[in-house]
């Protein structure tokens, strides 16, 4: 059986899908998330989100490139997002150094005037050991 029968059978054996609410395009906490696409990450878990709670745009190691930068644009214009979470992680495949690239990807995203709103941009490690590391550039770092 291939992956995607798994997950197909998988599928069949679950609860069922909630129909699309066309009022409920934005999401309730006006949070985007950018995180590592790393199957290991449970986003969703890690903040207790349902559906509906954030936007969660996932790409490798989380950094911030063109199309992130479109993704989180097209999140706040159209979707009404305000804030924008940012997650790395240590033992990342795509990233040597995972806390100095979130750093540098919060940056990025500070200074960035494709984002009409970037008053809150946090950024966060998640640890081995699964910690949520809060990085705050110049201060020191909050677990959470």
């Amino acid at each position: 059986m291939s992956g995607t029968e798994d997950l197909l059978a998988r599928r069949r054996g679950g609860a069922a899908l909630a129909p699309l609410d066309p009022a409920a395009r934005a999401p309730a906490s006006k949070v985007a998330v950018l995180a590592c696409m790393d199957a290991r990450l449970g986003v969703e878990a890690m903040f207790a989100l349902r559906p509906g709670d954030a936007h969660v745009i996932r790409n490798a190691g989380g950094c911030v490139t063109p199309d992130a930068l479109d993704s989180l644009r097209l999140s706040q214009l159209r979707g009404g997002t305000r804030e924008i979470v940012l997650v790395h992680h240590e033992d990342c495949a795509a990233l040597d150094e995972p806390a100095a690239d979130l750093v540098r990807c919060l940056g990025l995203l500070a200074a960035s005037p494709r984002l009409p709103h970037r008053d809150v941009v946090r950024g966060f490690l998640y640890t081995r050991g699964g910690e949520l590391r809060e990085i705050r550039p110049g201060r020191a770092e909050t677990p959470s």
